[in-house]
């Protein structure tokens, strides 16, 4: 019976992609290219604006509330890759994600930062881009940021909470660790003694 659900919810996810993708490709003419064989959850997003284009392999299989976003820019994703939930990709330059990539829950991929430095308001600032560059089988763990410039070889590994921004070789393991600093706060009961003393 479990089995029976499963495969129901994977061909209804299924039919439910094609014809979203249909309407996709209908109404972004040139701009949109995909397979038939997706897999996206209802909730997830593909956004196509400002002359942007997209390209996505065959097997993409994408969980709740993922964004994939070509505002402007262009956004090519290999076969086979897997996106846990709220994961989210902006391309206003160029992002390139191979085949067989996997993102943990809550992955944010940007080739773009606010040019802080362009003496404006930071919300009239505009962008500073660089091409993001991910290669094939490689892994990014929960909650992990790439931002713009980088680049990640082959069969790279990057640990949960990561903030990637360089050229790592292929199959280099990124780990960030944080120094941890533990304090101890005041007892509640010791304030109150204090107060009335």
């Amino acid at each position: 019976m479990i089995i029976l659900k499963t495969r129901i919810s994977l061909y209804a996810r299924c039919a439910w992609t094609l014809v979203r993708t249909v309407f996709i490709k209908i109404f972004n003419f040139g701009a949109f290219s995909s397979s038939v064989k997706e897999d996206f959850s209802a909730s997830a997003s593909i956004s196509i604006k400002n002359g942007g284009k997209m390209k996505l392999g065959a097997g993409i299989h994408a969980r709740r509330n993922v964004v994939f976003e070509a505002d402007g820019g262009t956004l090519e994703i290999g076969g086979g890759c897997f996106f846990n939930n709220g994961s989210m990709i902006v391309a206003k330059k160029n992002v390139s994600i191979g085949s067989r990539v996997s993102f943990g829950p809550n992955v944010l991929v940007y080739d773009h930062d606010h040019d802080i430095h362009c003496g404006e308001k930071i919300h009239d600032s505009g962008f500073v881009t660089a091409a993001v560059s991910i290669g094939d089988d490689v892994w990014v763990g929960a909650n992990s940021v790439i931002l713009r410039g980088s680049v990640l070889g082959k069969g790279c590994v990057v640990g949960a909470g990561s903030v990637i921004k360089g050229t790592y070789p292929p199959y280099a393991v990124i780990i960030q660790k944080r120094e941890q600093t533990v304090t101890e706060r005041r007892n509640i009961e010791e304030k109150e003694v204090d107060t009335f003393v």
